[in-house]
């Protein structure tokens, strides 16, 4: 037995033919030195995969769950979506107002509550099965048998935006209106533009507190001038023409002069807003981090040139059509698989300092798809 481990030494340190010609313990020496170093890329290896099987998960689940809204049509459209759903119940103060916020934040409840079983609920329930085996700890049922685990981080944030496309040179619409629409800044006033005019659900789509907070997403102009008749929804038609056929524009219902903290359908309501973290915890904000000028330019492809032909780039801009989205915003605690100290400096350069988590990794992801059901269908131009 003593000779097999010599003969292992032997062959590790190269040993001769004629034993004794050689310098012993060479490669043993050299393998102890080496040994830790293999075993710690084979760790970060397994990390790194760990990290991307995450992440591609949680981004699949994303369009899974926007996949699922494009198709959701009435009583499962964001149009019929109850009020009271909305507010994530932190932002409550009524015990009646917080259970039914929580009424449609349990998974289960959709199959023994037929009535709670609406748009932004059943969209999110239906990404906890495109998530398994990941777990997601938001402190709220997510079954009928809930662990009510909350890590401070895990969030799923749904929006649905209404989407009109302007041409801010159309000679229908006087000087003095153009104006007052709200164009993405910056932006060519003569190519055709798309703007959010409504973003659901109504009662929870902005942040006033915020600062230089952004307008109210269906309150998109100003114009009170000539053809203006105050209690209308903003909209001018030609002298003696008929008012539902002929208005030149006007805006969806939705808009409220209230303070609003909440941004989209949060589901755990443990996602503050980035913009609003440094202020006093009654002033922060929560939910999505897409504001109206984000989207605008995302739908406008404001860093994209079509052609390099002006004209042409302006002909084809002009083709963007009036649409509605839903997006679909995902955040979720990452933790090591190891747990290898070693491991913790290389990933602090992905954490985020305002996780109460000591400051761990957050996965973001989202997803965004065409939403028939809230597509704009304003009439911008007299017909002749």
């Amino acid at each position: 037995m003593y000779n097999v481990p010599r003969k292992i030494l032997r062959i590790l340190d190269g040993t001769p033919a004629v034993y004794g010609q050689h310098t012993r313990g060479q490669s043993v020496v050299e393998l102890a030195l080496v040994t830790p170093l293999l075993i710690i890329l084979l760790m970060g290896l397994a990390e790194i995969g760990w990290f991307a099987n995450n992440y591609m998960i949680l981004l699949e689940t994303t369009r899974v769950g926007a996949r699922y809204g494009a198709i959701q049509t009435g009583d499962t459209s964001p149009l019929a979506w109850p009020a009271e759903g909305s507010l994530i119940p932190g932002l409550l103060t009524s015990a009646t107002d917080q259970a039914n916020s929580l009424k449609f934040r349990n998974c289960a409840n959709l199959t023994a509550l037929p009535e709670t079983r609406r748009f932004y609920n059943t969209l999110v329930c239906r990404m906890f099965d495109a998530m398994s085996p990941l777990p997601y700890d938001g402190g709220v049922p997510v079954d009928a048998d809930p662990l009510n685990l909350s890590n401070g981080v895990d969030d799923i944030i749904v929006s649905a935006f209404a989407l009109q496309t302007i041409n801010p040179q159309d000679s229908n619409i006087p000087a003095a209106m153009r104006s007052t629409i709200d164009l993405i800044s910056g932006y060519p006033t003569d190519q055709q533009q798309v703007i959010v005019i409504g973003r659901y659900p109504t009662n929870a789509n902005e942040c006033t507190t915020e600062t230089g907070a952004e307008r109210d997403p269906f309150n998109y102009i100003s114009y009170t001038g000539a053809g203006y008749t105050a209690g209308t929804r903003n909209y001018v038609v030609p002298s003696g023409a008929d008012v539902e056929e002929n208005r030149l524009y006007y805006e969806y219902p939705g808009d409220d002069s209230g303070t609003e903290r909440q941004r989209g359908f949060a589901f755990s309501g443990q996602h503050v807003i980035g913009s609003t973290r440094g202020l006093a915890t009654n002033l922060q904000c929560y939910g999505s981090e897409w504001n109206i000028d984000r989207i605008e330019r995302l739908m406008n492809v404001t860093g994209f040139t079509f052609l390099n032909n002006a004209a042409v780039n302006k002909a084809q801009r002009a083709a963007l059509p009036s649409e509605g989205l839903v997006l679909v915003e995902m955040f979720w605690q990452h933790n090591l698989l190891l747990r290898n100290p070693v491991f913790n400096p290389v990933f602090n350069i992905l954490n985020d300092p305002s996780n109460p988590n000591n400051g761990g990794t957050i996965i973001s992801v989202w997803a965004a798809f065409p939403l028939p059901t809230v597509e704009a269908r304003i009439k911008y131009a007299v017909e002749n």
